[in-house]
């Protein structure tokens, strides 16, 4: 089997790899990225593009859950020369039910594995660095999950691993809004006083470009193993990100100014100011706190992950390094742009 991304005389040839997740954050990150040589395979279930993105030579309806992703003969007969699987599908609901999580997670990845190998091609999967675990804290639902597929895998198979996806590091622009958004779209509004939480507690989180580019670059390299795309010992503690609205530099590059919310005890919280504060948010701000309060948990960590970014940097067009709190100031500003592809994204049923 060749490489898919060799040099002849210079030129560089396309990429055809397979791409699940496309319509999801990574799946969009990496799409951005590819050329208009590339001729890149991708599924979709629930939404598909009415415009192929650059790069995209099709897209294939199918379903993760079920085998060869229900996708025909016919459809598997395009992707003949698919090189590379890359698994980004799944489904990160922190609180879905466990057996709908196995259905989506543990199942998509066993028929990825195998597909890989009905079409004879490497598997490249995106996991989580979450599960590893949090420092002897319990996994959610999404965590275990992901942990339980992994005991599928072989050891031959590239596990990438990323942290806390947040916007791009040049416009600050998220497809798809997550807690640590709303966390501090509520703080802007400064409609929530306090936040439950540890000052000290790590927030280790990457930007969403600089994700799909450590994804490229071990994809174009053909590398191998198992590579942990995080903030590593860059990540920013919550009280600091907490304060980033204070930052006067930022007011006068991003007009973004905010008093920090003051951090309880999450215990305190809890009990005693909850149940009073919550019922007097107005409905859509009750929804994002309930929301934050859910992904607070989830970022409780007291020591960091390792990265891999500065080896994955040292690969043409790897990922740069990045100022966590300037590119939060970044996500802020652009809260409410709306990203490119998702506007040529339309709904149909899945199946």
């Amino acid at each position: 089997m060749l490489d898919f991304w060799y040099v002849i005389e210079g030129v560089v040839m396309s990429r055809h790899f397979f791409l699940t997740g496309a319509t999801g954050v990574v799946g969009l990150s990496i799409l951005e990225q590819l050329e208009e040589d590339d001729q890149v395979s991708i599924l979709t279930n629930r939404q598909k593009f009415s415009v192929l993105p650059k790069g995209v030579a099709r897209q294939l309806k199918g379903n993760i859950s079920k085998p060869d992703f229900a996708l025909s003969a016919d459809d598997l007969a395009t992707l003949s020369q698919t090189d590379i699987l890359v698994h980004s599908a799944a489904l990160t609901d922190f609180t879905a039910d466990p057996e709908v999580l196995a259905e989506v997670n543990i199942a998509g990845l066993k028929h990825a594995k195998a597909l890989a190998n009905k079409l004879n091609a490497r598997l490249v999967y995106i996991s989580t660095a979450f599960v590893k675990g949090r420092n002897g804290h319990a996994f959610n639902n999404y965590e275990h999950s992901k942990k339980l597929a992994e005991y599928s895998l072989d050891e031959d198979i590239t596990i990438i691993r990323p942290s806390v996806i947040i916007g791009d590091s040049i416009k600050g622009i998220m497809p798809k809004k997550q807690g640590m958004h709303n966390m501090l779209k509520l703080a802007t509004k400064e409609v929530i006083p306090v936040v439950p939480g540890d000052a000290s507690t790590l927030v280790d989180v990457i930007p969403r470009d600089t994700v799909a580019s450590g994804i490229l670059a071990v994809i174009d390299n053909n590398l191998s193993g198992e590579f942990w795309l995080t903030a590593g010992d860059r990540a920013s503690t919550l009280g600091q990100m907490l304060t980033i609205g204070t930052n006067p530099d930022y007011f006068e590059r991003y007009q973004v100014k905010f008093k920090p919310p003051k951090l309880i005890n999450p215990t305190t919280f809890e009990r005693l100011i909850k149940p009073v504060f919550l019922p007097a948010l107005p409905r859509r701000y009750k929804r994002m706190f309930e929301e934050t309060s859910i992904y607070l948990k989830y970022l409780d960590m007291s020591e960091g992950f390792s990265s891999d970014l500065n080896v994955l940097g040292t690969y043409k067009n790897g990922p740069q390094p990045f100022d966590i709190p300037e590119v939060m100031v970044k996500n802020i500003a652009a809260f409410d742009e709306v990203h490119p592809l998702t506007e040529t994204l339309i709904n149909e049923s899945s199946l």
